[in-house]
């Protein structure tokens, strides 16, 4: 797979390690050293691409196909990759590792996170389809690594593989209604609820459960700042600490080094409900 180092565009994030080979080639116009590259690349891309439930029920030679196409891009945490309003390059991005927020700002400047999306998950399906521009603003919640297939690729793509057509709309009517879902919990529920709410969906995004001595803990990796879970559960930072404080006073979570520890999930979930 060829490395494509793409030209800066503005209001567009730039990555800070993307891979860049600068080695004399041989008479055939590649080193060893490309080539050795250029195939742990397309073998990451393949991984990532077998791993999604997107992709998941294409054979083995046409996820390698596809990866070939890929380009492997690295962001640090907290990097705006779009805005909400930007016209749109039209790519398909595929997480590798790490996560993104997707989030939209009311008049009063009010972030409201809609939804995270980890390993696995795309973005930019919507401006790829439409062809309009972004319609909500993407950013990396921690050091993120993404797979990018081009417009004119992922077209391609789509028109060898028309099943993946339909697991695509698929997934953007599964998103729509969790959006639904979302809007209606923050007009009409109370704010305990929404932060409930907020951190079961972390727990499904990132959860790992233990049992240890008899009980189920449920440790929740990377936590997010409390920021983030306000901007989540559509309500203030200071709202959040409360709350967080108050579960902790009644021993359902405490926080744990860079980590969340749920000892109540079944009592969450049902607040969440």
């Amino acid at each position: 797979m060829l490395h494509r180092i793409q030209p800066q565009m503005k209001n567009q994030a730039q990555p800070n390690n993307q891979t860049q080979v600068q080695v004399k080639a041989n008479p055939n116009g590649e080193s060893m050293n490309q080539l050795t590259q250029m195939s742990s690349c397309t073998e990451r891309a393949f991984t990532v691409l077998r791993n999604s439930d997107l992709f998941a029920a294409l054979p083995e030679l046409s996820l390698r196909k596809i990866a070939a196409m890929m380009i492997e891009k690295n962001y640090p945490a907290g990097t705006t990759l779009f805005r909400s309003g930007e016209n749109s390059t039209g790519n398909l991005s595929l997480i590798a590792e790490g996560a993104v927020s997707i989030s939209v700002e009311s008049h009063e400047q009010k972030e409201t996170v809609l939804a995270t999306l980890a390993k696995g998950e795309i973005f930019g399906e919507m401006s790829f389809l439409d062809e309009a521009p972004h319609s909500a603003t993407v950013k990396t919640v921690f050091a993120t690594r993404v797979f990018i297939l081009t417009k004119e690729d992922a077209r391609r793509v789509l028109k060898e593989f028309p099943v993946l057509l339909n697991s695509l709309l698929v997934e953007m009517v599964r998103r729509l209604r969790q959006c639904n879902r979302k809007v209606v919990g923050i007009s009409y529920r109370p704010m305990q609820e929404r932060v409930a709410s907020a951190m079961v969906g972390l727990v499904e995004d990132r959860g790992v459960r233990q049992r240890e001595g008899g009980s189920l803990r449920v440790y929740i990796r990377n936590r997010p700042t409390q920021q983030f879970l306000a901007e989540m559960a559509g309500t203030t930072r200071e709202s959040v600490s409360r709350t967080l404080a108050i579960w902790g006073r009644e021993g359902w979570l405490k926080t744990e080094g860079r980590n969340f520890v749920l000892f109540e999930e079944d009592r969450l979930r049902q607040m969440a409900a």
